[in-house]
């Protein structure tokens, strides 16, 4: 396989998985039909620009470098989902989350990376976002939880 297309394969399998090692590397590789040794896996971490950083658990595992909007913090995401929605309507299993303008963008990043269960993903305008979830039950618990950050009553916006 040729590099460019080896270092996307890495690229991908570092971010839908954690890897503590070189050596699981290498093996999801082997399973995705490409051998490497591991000079050359080694090679193509530096060239990613690829780090070993403490994960969600704790341990140590590869990391891709990302925008620095990727390092927002717990404290920024609450903030922001504090501070600029002024509604959450749910209308199934999807839900409506309107900002001032200007904001929706934070918004919708802060729920992205908030690993609220259910919640498939977001697209935000200019002063709303249209948040997708697995289920209305997902939904609901989406509008709940920024209802609390914001101390809102819950359901306030149905």
């Amino acid at each position: 396989m040729q590099r460019p297309r080896r270092l996307a394969l890495v690229a991908r399998l570092l971010s839908a998985k954690s890897f503590s090692s070189q050596e699981e590397v290498v093996k999801a590789l082997g399973r995705a039909g490409v051998a490497v040794t591991q000079a050359t896996l080694s090679r193509d971490l530096r060239g990613l620009g690829v780090l070993k950083r403490p994960d969600a658990a704790g341990r140590m595992a590869y990391v891709l470098p990302g925008p620095s909007t990727e390092l927002l913090d717990r404290e920024r995401q609450s903030l922001d989902l504090r501070a600029f929605v002024n509604e959450v309507r749910v209308a199934g299993n999807l839900a409506i989350v309107k900002t001032p303008p200007g904001h929706a963008n934070a918004v919708a990043r802060a729920i992205d990376l908030s690993d609220l269960p259910g919640i498939v993903g977001s697209v935000a305008g200019d002063d709303t976002v249209l948040v997708v979830a697995q289920s209305p039950a997902a939904a609901g618990r989406l509008r709940r939880h920024i209802d609390a950050l914001a101390s809102r009553p819950s359901g306030s916006g149905k």
